[in-house]
């Protein structure tokens, strides 16, 4: 055969087939089937058996398989010996209404009895530690001073105004210490859903609270001119006194007024409205259905909370009528709106006003004064505070505030 002349084509074995290609190699990591192996030389950190790992013995209750996973990896009990501590303080759940929030997984009977035990207790000592160390430093400041006479202590009606303020004001951070110590839940869950005072939203009630400021003094021009009042609540007689005798008072109740208002929204407003909602079942269901359905309502807290409000005053008559309104108008838009926000913007104009006016005009001594009032006082405050309840509910509406935890 020539060189040249190429030779027989070869033969096409299996690997040269179209379409056929040789076995891949074997995966890596991966072993014949006799085994068995042995284990890697270096196990890395990731390797080490944890705690959980280890073989028995475990505790009767969690049988020969070890710890139920929800004990080491769910919402809990956790077993100690993992290093788990069950938080002390715990908030209500996603979506509570502002009535129930001291209805945390803590809450027991007796924990809003004990704890409002606790706050009248608290009260009377910080406030009589608060009357002797003010009387102390009195006598070291301005000497000795005349009996008290009467419910003044001091001779200075300013300086009596401004201790009662204080002695009111200290009970907003006792409100706070007690649900956080007895409750166990957030300090201030006392204030709002989001367990804080949203100070935006305060800051927009103040402008629906000065509208019923506006609108009760337009009120109460109308209605005495049409219905001549037979008495009045204190003295609204005399004239302006000038800057000189008016700028101290006038300090002291723009700078103290605040806080006792707010106080007192934080005891008959959120402590009272929560302590009695903390007994409304979970359920609707069930026996006594109607009984359980009221109780989860906010109703009985705000009622009580507002003749609880009557009784810490001493307005009489149509007065006490006018003083229980206000009290269930702002505690039904303290649940509907989340918060004590709107009851403090307008409880503070109203009293400001209230104090203000008589020390522009002279009547500051009687600004302890309560008594009894005519129906007109009723008659020309009902429209304000429809006014107001309708415009806050609006509000609250348009700036889509939290009505839920």
């Amino acid at each position: 055969m020539d060189p040249q002349e190429p030779g027989p084509a070869p033969r096409p074995g299996p690997s040269s087939q179209p379409g056929q290609y040789p076995p891949p190699p074997p995966h890596p990591g991966t072993y014949p089937p006799q085994g068995p192996y042995p284990p890697p030389q270096q196990p890395g950190p990731y390797q080490q058996p944890g705690p959980y790992q280890q073989p028995g013995p475990y505790p009767q209750q969690w049988g020969a398989q070890g710890p139920h996973p929800q004990q080491w990896g769910g919402p809990g009990p956790y077993p100690s010996q993992y290093g788990y501590r069950e938080p002390r303080i715990v908030p209500a759940a996603s979506g509570t209404p502002f009535h129930r929030l001291a209805r945390t997984p803590k809450h027991t009977w007796w924990r809003p009895i004990a704890a409002t035990a606790a706050l009248a207790g608290l009260a009377v000592a910080v406030m009589l530690f608060i009357v002797v160390a003010w009387t102390i430093a009195h006598e070291l400041l301005a000497g000795s001073f005349p009996e008290p006479s009467g419910t003044d202590l001091f001779p200075s009606d300013v300086e009596n105004l401004a201790l009662t303020l204080v002695l009111l004001g200290v009970l907003t951070p006792l409100v706070g210490l007690v649900a956080w110590v007895i409750q166990r839940r957030p300090f201030w869950s006392v204030a709002s859903v989001l367990n804080k005072v949203r100070w935006r939203w305060l800051l927009w009630c103040c402008l629906p609270a000065a509208g019923y400021i506006g609108l009760s003094i337009l009120m109460s021009l109308l209605v005495d001119a049409v219905f001549p009042p037979e008495e009045s609540i204190g003295n609204t007689d005399g004239s302006w006194i000038g800057w000189s005798a008016f700028l101290v008072p006038a300090l002291v109740i723009l700078f103290l007024v605040p806080f006792q208002s707010a106080a007192e929204e934080f005891v008959f407003r959120g402590w009272l409205i929560q302590a009695i909602g903390a007994y409304g079942p979970d359920s609707r269901d069930g026996r006594a259905g109607l009984l359980r359905r009221v109780f989860r309502s906010p109703w009985p807290g705000i009622v009580v909370g507002g003749v609880a409000f009557v009784a810490a005053h001493g307005y009489t008559g149509w007065a006490m009528a006018d003083v229980f309104l206000f009290a269930v108008t702002v505690g039904w838009l303290t649940v509907r709106t989340g918060g004590l926000e709107a009851a403090i913007a307008l409880h503070v104009m109203n009293n400001l006003f209230a104090f203000l006016l008589p020390a522009a005009t002279g009547g500051l001594s009687g600004w302890d004064e309560q008594g009894g009032a005519p129906w007109t006082l009723l008659a020309a405050d009902l429209p304000c505070l429809v006014f107001f309840a309708c415009a806050i509910t609006w509000l609250a509406r348009r700036r889509e505030v939290n009505r839920l935890s």
